[in-house]
């Protein structure tokens, strides 16, 4: 899921749309372009109960591997 340009609540929600299709244990690939967004994901990640099981920083946009919680 690439959320590049995305602004405001839009990314966090996308992030939540797309968590909601997997079932517990699967990863969904983020991607994000800005540091503001980079730390929604993240705090977005742990207050819903999955872990980040990987980031990678390659210029301005960070991929994010998230595993979807029980």
């Amino acid at each position: 899921m690439d959320t590049g340009g995305a602004c405001c609540r839009a990314p966090v929600i996308l992030l939540k749309e797309g968590m909601d299709r997997l079932a517990s244990g699967e990863i969904l690939k983020v991607e994000v372009d800005n540091a503001p967004t980079e730390e929604d994901v993240r705090v977005r990640a742990r207050r819903t109960g999955h872990e980040i099981a990987g980031e990678e920083k390659a210029g301005e946009k960070t991929t994010f591997l998230i595993r979807k919680g029980g």
